[in-house]
């Protein structure tokens, strides 16, 4: 596929980046200043564009000109804090808005992967989630609200939703280790992989139990996630993961 990737300097995007080029995908950067784009993998992209991500008419044409056929948007962070203000939710929106827009210009959809937050996954109850346990991140919620009103016609879409993410390495690298590797990881939909219903019947206090208990072994690699995202879309617009939340865990 043909990969727009925002935020192709961050922590996830750089090293997403050499994981789509070994993925045999023709990847072009999305950044604000060219020059962050390392040596060492920019002569391999296909394009790199500058623009800025809070403005849909940026993306929009970047998808359009460069014939793009899927994004993946890593750039911004949300405020933890519940009374904390990001440029997260103002990014995500110009991407849903560029996509529905160049869905309607092509008269197809794209594929997409965004990414979430693990407080968006379900608890062992689908009514609750874990993010109603441990209230951070709530720019997140408001993100997926925005999601789940987009038409499925308009935009293929998978929201993954990690917690802590950790650097295996100080900096990406091409070709990338042969260590990395999506196979090193659990993935599920909706709820966190191998995510246990204890305590959940402990009366009043049980699902804060049972979130608090688990939530700390989830951290994984940036770099097993940018080989996770790179591979499913090798497979298109047909991927199982489409239309869903998705949670990852390390193998033990």
């Amino acid at each position: 596929m043909r990969v727009l990737v925002l935020g192709a300097t961050g922590n996830l995007g750089s090293r997403l980046l050499p994981a789509l080029i070994a993925h045999g995908h023709q990847t072009v950067a999305f950044v604000r200043t060219a020059s962050k784009v390392p040596a060492t993998i920019s002569h391999k992209l296909t394009a790199i564009v500058t623009g800025d991500a809070k403005s849909q008419a940026d993306i929009e044409t970047a998808l359009l000109e460069h014939n793009c056929d899927a994004v993946v948007n890593t750039a911004g962070y949300a405020a933890t804090a519940p009374w904390g203000k990001s440029d997260l939710p103002e990014i995500f929106q110009a991407t849903l808005n560029a996509a529905v827009e160049v869905r309607r210009v092509r008269k197809k959809p794209l594929r997409a992967w965004l990414l979430g937050g693990f407080g968006m996954l379900d608890t062992p109850n689908p009514q609750y989630t874990i993010f109603d346990y441990i209230r951070v991140k709530p720019e997140h919620r408001i993100n997926l609200d925005k999601l789940l009103k987009v038409p499925q016609s308009d935009l293929i879409w998978s929201y993954l939703c990690p917690a802590v993410m950790q650097p295996l390495t100080a900096a990406p690298s091409y070709p990338p280790d042969p260590k990395i590797s999506a196979d090193n990881m659990l993935v599920t939909a909706r709820t966190p992989p191998e995510w246990s219903s204890k305590f959940y019947g402990v009366p009043l206090i049980g699902g804060y139990l049972n979130v608090l208990s688990q939530a700390r072994n989830y951290t994984t690699s940036l770099e097993d996630n940018a080989d996770f995202i790179a591979k499913d879309l090798e497979k298109g617009m047909a991927s199982e993961w489409a239309y869903k939340k998705v949670g990852v865990r390390e193998k033990k």
